[in-house]
């Protein structure tokens, strides 16, 4: 038997493995014996079927799975278990098998290996946070977003002013003629005129308009379409009136929760605060994500790439009934996202060497720190929800991964040049990029 391991890039290995005929005549024979002990043929005892027989039914099929299996064997031997053994990840592929029945065989195996990553020096690396203050004005708006649930509307007889609410048809039209489209029209649709989700340009027609007056607009489409065109009618104008905010109020719109308004107050400002934090957090490890990926080159292995696509395409199976939908075109698929599993396997090679580098790890005052602050939430103990996890391992990693992200993130912040925005310059940042 000689075995040779190549490298075709520093990620892509290829294992090749020639066996003569004459090392495997002997394991195919005792496969062939295995199988007459099993092999009934009428005429003949159990077990007691001539060899040459069961030779002639069951020999071809018995050596492939020989040099299959040696194959197998010599791969785990040479290069995960051997002198020096490979960091393999992904799922190894035999690309070339050469073999007749009682011949020589030849077979290539082509494996990927962790690539070697060394953190660059991120001391010139510029990013920007995100810092929001909770304003009163943010408060009152929360607030007004519940009370608007028990609001009562009153008719208005225009014209629809800046926080009306407003109830319209939109028939909408050929974008080159103006004609009606038959069959796209929507009747009695409502709209708060003060809601910062309505699109600009519908807000910007509606406003100003009176009742039974119609107006040409046109919207944009859905990703990648073109724009639309409607005839928006204004039918109806009304006034939003907001109860009171008194203790009968909080109670009501709290489910019994929240007794006053001061407590509710509170509430409200700690959830924008917590919600917030979360967003900045959010923004800001992508943003740091996205720049080291920018700043390592390195190959990422094939096998791991389609590792990623494996799970992305698995993951839309699993939201439809363990099978792709009727006409999904799986191949395309993967073309398109394959950039994407690549970016997630170097940041996964990234994060790995990071926590070498930095010897980042997971102690037991950290699950302890995690599992009180979980607990806090949720009225439980810390132990019981520590016992709990620990009953189930992949919960537990879980847990694990994400400590391990926080401290990631935690040293990238103080190695980064990190600028804080507020919420308008931040967005303004993102909008110009």
């Amino acid at each position: 038997m000689q075995t040779d391991i190549r490298n075709i890039t520093d990620v892509e290995l290829e294992f090749e493995l020639n066996v003569p005929a004459a090392d495997l005549a002997h394991e195919i024979n005792e496969a062939i014996r295995r199988q007459r002990v099993r092999t009934t043929l009428k005429g003949f005892r159990p077990g007691k079927v001539p060899v040459g027989m069961v030779k002639k039914m069951y020999g071809k099929a018995l050596a492939y799975g020989v040099a299959e299996d040696r194959v197998q064997q010599a791969f785990r031997s040479e290069v995960l278990e051997g002198d020096t053994a490979y960091d393999v990840l992904g799922q190894p592929t035999i690309t070339e098998l050469d073999y007749e029945y009682e011949g020589d065989l030849r077979a290539v195996v082509s494996f990927g290996v962790r690539p070697k990553v060394e953190v660059k020096s991120l001391s010139k690396v510029k990013i920007s946070k995100l810092v929001h203050e909770i304003s009163d004005a943010d408060v009152d708006k929360e607030i007004e977003n519940l009370l608007a649930q028990h609001a009562e509307l009153t008719p208005d007889k225009g014209p629809a002013k800046k926080d009306s609410y407003v109830i319209v048809d939109m028939q909408r039209l050929d974008g080159k003629k103006g004609d009606p489209i038959e069959g796209e029209k929507q009747e009695n649709v409502p709209f708060l005129l003060s809601d910062e989700n309505l699109m600009p340009e519908l807000r910007k027609a509606l406003t100003g308009m009176k009742i039974d007056a119609t107006k040409e607009v046109k919207l944009p489409g859905p990703e990648g379409e073109d724009d639309r065109y409607y005839a928006v009618t204004l039918k109806e104008v009304k006034i939003r009136e907001l109860p009171e905010l008194d203790d009968d109020m909080v109670k009501k719109v709290t489910n019994d929760q929240v007794e006053t308004a001061d407590e509710l107050k509170t509430q409200i400002r700690e959830q924008l605060e917590q919600g917030w934090e979360q967003r900045s957090r959010e923004y800001f490890q992508s943003d740091a994500i996205e720049k080291l990926i920018d700043l390592h080159e390195f190959d990422v292995p094939n096998s791991v790439i389609e590792m990623y696509l494996d799970a992305y395409v698995n993951d839309i199976k699993s939201k439809n009934d363990d099978a792709l939908p009727e006409g999904f075109d799986e191949k395309g698929y993967r073309e398109r996202r394959r950039k994407d599993a690549e970016n997630q396997a170097r940041w996964m090679f990234i994060r790995d060497a990071i926590m070498a580098e930095q010897k980042l790890e997971v102690t037991d005052e950290d699950r302890d720190e995690h599992f009180d602050k979980m607990a806090a939430q949720g009225g439980f103990t810390g132990d019981m929800m520590k016992s709990y996890y620990q009953s189930m391992p992949q919960l537990m990693d879980q847990v694990d991964q994400g400590i391990l992200s926080t401290k990631v993130f935690g040293w990238l912040e103080s190695q980064m040049k990190v600028t804080e925005k507020d919420k308008k310059a931040y967005e303004k940042e993102m909008k110009d990029a």
